[in-house]
């Protein structure tokens, strides 16, 4: 343990929940001394977090919107209007006054999270002449569409565009979830090749479960996650009539994330028998719970850059619960189930090309898959993740 080294971890999602943020803590906390910044509490009482806020609507935007979009044609205007904008919420949403007030400790490296966290740790850097090294763990794309809707279009997007670039010499090393996205931002930044690392969301390693047997040739199916409508789920429910009701079973174990979302795909899901919603358990227990079932099942359009190149917690989730796989031909996921021979990706994203997949498996060649998950759980577990991430840490700190 080095103590002498202050490490300060920034992020706008929840860092008693964000299981990316939950494993950044876990690597650096017994060798270095942690500090966070974020919104909510740590799990771990004895790391020490100061308080920003979440970022709150600001009530100027939607004007900014439409004089933005009558002066479109005068991008420097444009510009002008969204770096004054961003400045108002570095003292509104970042808060750096209540940071201040809290004697925040003079760190030698910043962790910063996503975009946003990007952002707050230049500009602590800069206001407090702090000498200290940035690494960004930009997670996904966020110069890409993250959201369809015409606000995040005209305005959100270039904001991240303007912060991203504004903050490119502040970033000592980088990571993000994979390859294409790596080497995305290497484009988008400038850097050279294999400057940005990869740091998958690999979930903890199981070492306590093992496959479980078929069910008196039932397939059992789950997925698992937030009801997000943007993922539109309701392609695996429609999945389902492709498939015999008698020997096929899916199960949802979902989080609320849009109560209104999630009520409809209970109702759309009434007509099918075979289709059961469970409750959501604990962030420790779910790949426990997910070893009950046989094969873990995603499809997901790829409508943007993110989707399209995705690589998340559920995938390496089903791998810790030696599950066989059933996914779409999403890039980066599989790559990663065709590599290990970890289950079966449709031809396209219809939900009849997924199910013509999941068909022509036997309970032999689902066993064989669920096999080849438990043979790769070490390592395609955070395992190896945490060696990279104290890897990183330690070329920063000169270690």
């Amino acid at each position: 343990m080095n103590l002498m080294i202050k490490i300060l971890i920034i992020s706008y999602s929840p860092l008693n929940s964000d299981p990316r943020v939950i494993r950044q803590i876990k690597a650096l906390s017994n060798y270095y001394r942690i500090y966070t910044a974020g919104y909510t509490p740590v799990s771990d009482n004895s790391i020490v977090n100061y308080n920003i806020y979440f970022p709150l609507e600001q009530k100027n935007n939607f004007l900014l919107i439409k004089i933005a979009r009558r002066l479109k044609k005068y991008y420097n205007c444009y510009s002008s209007l969204l770096k004054r904008n961003f400045s108002n919420e570095l003292s509104t949403i970042l808060n750096i006054n209540e940071i201040s007030s809290q004697s925040i400790i003079d760190p030698n490296i910043i962790i910063a999270n996503d975009w946003n966290g990007l952002y707050m740790a230049s500009e602590l850097k800069k206001i407090k002449n702090w000498n200290c090294k940035i690494y960004f763990d930009a997670h996904e794309y966020a110069p890409k569409e993250l959201d369809s809707s015409l606000k995040w279009r005209l305005f959100q997007k270039r904001k991240i565009i303007w912060a991203l670039r504004k903050c490119r010499d502040d970033i000592s090393i980088m990571s993000t979830v994979c390859e294409g996205i790596a080497r995305e931002y290497e484009k988008f930044f400038g850097f050279p090749h294999d400057f940005v690392k990869v740091i998958t969301n690999a979930s903890e390693y199981n070492t306590d479960l093992r496959p479980t047997e078929i069910n008196n040739d039932v397939i059992r199916l789950i997925h698992h996650g937030g009801a997000s409508k943007v993922r539109k789920l309701e392609l695996m429910v429609k999945m389902m009539k492709h498939l015999n009701r008698s020997r096929y079973e899916l199960t949802f174990m979902l989080v609320k994330d849009k109560p209104d979302y999630y009520d409809y795909l209970v109702r759309i899901s009434h007509k099918y028998r075979n289709i059961k919603f469970i409750a959501p358990v604990h962030f420790e227990n779910i790949t426990k719970t997910l070893n009950n079932y046989d094969i873990g099942l995603f499809l997901i359009l790829p409508e943007h850059y993110n989707y399209k190149h995705c690589l998340p917690n559920k995938l390496f989730e089903f791998i810790q619960a030696r599950l066989a796989i059933a996914i779409g031909p999403s890039v980066e996921m599989a790559k990663i189930v065709n590599d290990y021979k970890l289950g079966v990706v449709s031809k396209n994203f219809s939900p009849k090309s997924l199910a013509r997949r999941i068909m022509q498996l036997t309970p032999e060649k689902i066993m064989k898959y669920k096999s080849n998950s438990n043979k790769n759980a070490r390592y395609l577990s955070a395992e190896e993740n945490i060696i990279k991430i104290r890897s990183i840490i330690d070329e920063l700190a000169g270690v």
